[in-house]
């Protein structure tokens, strides 16, 4: 990937930047790690560059077209991370076994456009200060499941990295990964006016989560340069495995609820509260060496409404709308989403919406054993919407099932 090589560059390079010489070549088994899990990671989410909250699960393209407001429309595969209530509502079984999907950010596109012709150091160093605070962040991705009226369960795989270069020369990291595997269960009430879903799922996160000073590049040098001495008796690394990666696994809970008092346009309320009580991680170990422990999964409540003005033969129109994280503490701009979908049966389903304050627009295609999911969004990667927009766009493909 063309960011994390441009970093790696800049590390090997800096004394020559800096000072005039090269640097030492020699890697001790931390660091590889710390490399190894740096460019095999998968999204924990870019807005933690910006000190917000980590997402409270990982976002389904339809959902994210339709602004991420989907906590009261939960009718696909998506209500495993979203809303379990939903599975309560579905008319029939569904599965996916291959469906990778793709997420990139405009910036990222255009840094390994331009990377093509890097042939010297300077060549690098110019490119980074052109790039400085633009979000460069590439996902790949696996969301296998198999969903039943009542019942259903899957696994939703990240693989991501990201960063965004800084003028006082540091960087900022986000790679890592994470898995959700959701068994989620639900059932409808009072002539399925109420649904009610609950769902247990284990987490595993494996990140690369801080800012990278001069100084931490220093350390990195020092440790490898402090191995060989050690191998003598003499040094002490400067740094361990959890100055620099977060990973562990942990088991947590969601319940959520769906309320439709009228089948007449169908007006729904749904909540749901994701990671019930906060998800812990017990921190994850390497023969004698333990990562850091990844920070506690913040309960998340979601509060969702949705309606469908319009509904004939095959086709709909449903607009809703959501509010995510009301108990979180970050700006208020940033939580609230709206959407609207038209449909036609499961051939043809578009998306248009406004998340965290951008436009964001979807479309799906079902043709049965080949399903394409194509999505264009933006992330804010500032304290509220407006201040600092990445452009994303991605791609999903389901072949066979």
């Amino acid at each position: 990937m063309a960011s994390l090589w441009l970093y790696v560059t800049f590390i090997l390079h800096k004394k020559q930047i800096f000072s005039g010489t090269y640097l030492r070549t020699g890697v001790t088994m931390k660091t590889l790690w710390v490399i190894a899990i740096g460019l095999c990671s998968t999204a924990l989410a870019s807005p933690l560059l910006a000190n917000s909250n980590r997402p409270w699960t990982h976002f389904g393209l339809r959902p994210l077209g339709m602004g991420n407001a989907y906590t009261a429309v939960a009718d696909d595969f998506n209500a495993l991370y979203y809303n379990p209530a939903g599975l309560a509502r579905l008319d029939s079984w569904d599965g996916e076994f291959l469906n990778p999907m793709l997420i990139f950010s405009s910036k990222f596109k255009t840094l390994v456009e331009d990377a093509q012709d890097l042939k010297t150091t300077s060549d690098t160093i110019d490119l980074i200060e052109s790039n400085t605070g633009e979000d460069q962040s590439i996902t790949a991705g696996l969301s296998p499941h198999l969903i039943f009226r009542n019942f259903g369960f899957g696994a939703s795989a990240r693989l991501n990295a990201s960063m965004i270069f800084r003028r006082d020369i540091s960087v900022d990291v986000l790679s890592g990964l994470d898995l959700i595997v959701p068994f989620s269960y639900a059932h409808s009430f009072f002539e399925e006016k109420l649904s009610v879903g609950l769902t247990i799922k284990g987490r595993a996160v494996a990140a690369v989560d801080r800012q990278f000073s001069i100084e931490d590049l220093e350390a990195l040098s020092d440790n490898d340069e402090g191995a060989d001495a050690e191998a003598g008796g003499t040094t002490e690394p400067t740094q361990t495995l959890d100055d620099f990666v977060l990973a562990g696994t942990g088991v947590g809970a969601d319940i959520g609820i769906l309320f439709t008092p009228t089948k007449v346009m169908e007006p729904t309320i749904g909540l749901a509260v994701i990671d019930i009580g906060g998800t812990r991680f017990t921190e994850a170990k390497i023969e004698d060496d333990a990562f850091g422990k990844p920070d506690v999964q913040l309960p998340s409540v979601n509060l969702g409404l949705s309606l469908k003005p319009y509904q004939k033969n095959r086709k709909y129109i449903r607009v809703s709308m959501d509010m995510h994280a009301i108990n979180q503490p970050y700006s208020f701009s940033k939580k609230v989403g709206i959407g609207s979908e038209f449909g036609w049966g499961q051939f043809l389903k578009t998306q248009l919406g406004f998340y965290q304050g951008y436009p964001s627009f979807g479309i799906q295609l079902d043709a049965g054993i080949v399903n394409l999911r194509v999505l264009a969004y933006s992330e804010e990667l500032g304290e509220v919407a407006g201040s600092q927009q990445s452009q994303r766009y991605a791609l999903q493909l389901k072949v066979l099932l």
